[in-house]
């Protein structure tokens, strides 16, 4: 299916107020400066409210509603209206964020029925792997209008100073002051992180991890729906985890069907090491809130040998068991700053030997993108394109907010193994409709 996107308008949106002279330099913190320099993406589609013909005054009235929201919302965000300078700093000097206004041919339907991740990108203001993200603007917004009334809200924020829950906060906040008009209801955002739990270091540190388009992947959609999440639970528990949480058993259920993809195509003995990233603001000592700026994600790296099949139980024992031990050690971790970076490193390097399959896992879920209000309702999908990243898997809560949508990434290969696992299939659709 052919999706043309015709651009009517760009244009830069200023804060509503000016930035203070005492909070115009910004520092990273240390989680900050090892980010990637990618850009973080996000897509909110909504759906046509009426079967009125003024789509195009209405196309107007909306991309205005946006863009006033938007400048209010930078005046209290007012690092994101800045620009990154030497890896250690953003300078607040209000230059603000690029808004896209788009009209795209056909119908939102015709996109919710089957959606096509490499479509899906066609819907971001930017690409997700520009390095820009490292020294240039840092919030891009594009706003997509249908025929038919519908639209999608396209986000790409920098991922030098933006986490899941950082851009959760941010949507919330200006979907907020979108519906109510007024400031004064949102829980404006803490920039602390670098001054409280994670000093920044002085010289350039590289990023963690490079991201980088790669063409011999594909990304494929498998949606379990909360009848099958419980079902899954049940399948998970054990006598040592009685009551597995969804996260541990969808991320064990990939993982196992992963590792039987492995023995497959590899076959001989190596080490499945998958890293899993973990919100960190409830484990600082002392603790930051939700609404902390910036990047608060640690890391573990729970593992196996390939050599058998393991249990799906087992695989949820393990998981639960390194889960807690990450928790209660987490600070000692987090203020070795240079053993934390190296412990970031060797994400990389796991890439690099025969021995090992590496993956990697972040959660999206519980972050209330279904909830993105900004005057016309909630949307009907809220969702990432393809990340074209190897071995990544994302999930994401659906609609109710009790099953999950899990993205992921494999050599196309790998992809035509892992499709066919029985046990994924047992729970998991491929791509259904969203309109379902």
């Amino acid at each position: 299916m052919a999706i043309k996107i015709e651009i009517v308008s760009r244009e830069i949106i200023k804060p509503s107020s000016s930035t203070p002279q005492n909070l115009r330099n910004f520092k990273l913190s240390f989680l900050d400066q090892t980010a990637p320099a990618a850009y973080v993406p996000l897509l909110l589609f909504y759906l046509p409210e009426n079967d009125s013909d003024s789509h195009v005054v209405e196309a107007a009235e909306r991309s205005q509603h946006l863009k006033t929201s938007l400048s209010k919302l930078l005046a209290e965000f007012y690092p994101l209206a800045g620009i990154i300078k030497d890896q250690t700093t953003v300078e607040c000097n209000d230059n603000g964020a690029e808004y896209i206004q788009g009209r795209v041919d056909g119908t939102l339907a015709d996109i919710l029925k089957r959606p096509d991740g490499s479509i899906l990108r066609t819907f971001l203001p930017t690409e997700i792997e520009s390095t820009d993200a490292e020294t240039g603007r840092i919030v891009f917004v594009q706003a997509s209008f249908f025929e038919c009334g519908g639209m999608v809200l396209g986000l790409c924020f920098s991922h030098k100073i933006t986490d899941g829950t950082t851009l959760s906060t941010v949507v919330k906040s200006w979907s907020s002051i979108a519906l109510s008009g007024s400031k004064d209801s949102v829980k404006f955002p803490e920039f602390n992180a670098a001054s409280s739990s994670f000093h920044p270091l002085d010289s350039y540190i590289p990023p963690s991890m490079k991201v980088t388009r790669d063409e011999s992947v594909i990304t494929k959609r498998y949606v379990i729906e909360s009848s099958k999440i419980a079902q899954l639970k049940a399948k998970a528990a054990s006598p040592i985890v009685l009551q597995p949480t969804r996260f541990e058993a969808v991320s064990a259920l990939i993982w196992k069907c992963l590792d039987n993809v492995s023995r497959s195509t590899k076959g001989f003995p190596r080490l499945s090491v998958m890293s899993i990233y973990v919100n960190l603001r409830k484990m600082t000592v002392p603790s930051l809130p939700e609404n902390a700026i910036g990047n608060v994600v640690g890391v573990f790296f729970p593992s196996h040998s390939t050599e058998k099949e393991i249990d799906l139980q087992d695989l949820v024992t393990k998981l639960s068991k390194e889960l807690k031990e990450f928790r209660k050690n987490a600070m000692e971790t987090i203020n070795e700053k240079k053993r934390a970076w190296m412990s970031m490193c060797g994400i990389e390097n796991f890439g690099v030997r025969d021995d090992i399959d590496h993956f990697m896992c972040t959660s999206w879920c519980r972050f209330g993108f279904y909830e993105a209000d900004f005057g016309w309702g909630k949307p009907a999908w809220a969702t990432v394109p393809n990340l074209m990243i190897p071995n990544f898997v994302v999930l994401m809560d659906t609609k109710d907010g009790e099953g999950v949508e899990a993205f992921v990434t494999l050599n196309k290969e790998e992809m035509a193994l892992f499709e066919l696992e029985k046990e994924l299939l047992e729970f998991a659709a491929v791509n259904p409709s969203v309109l379902n």
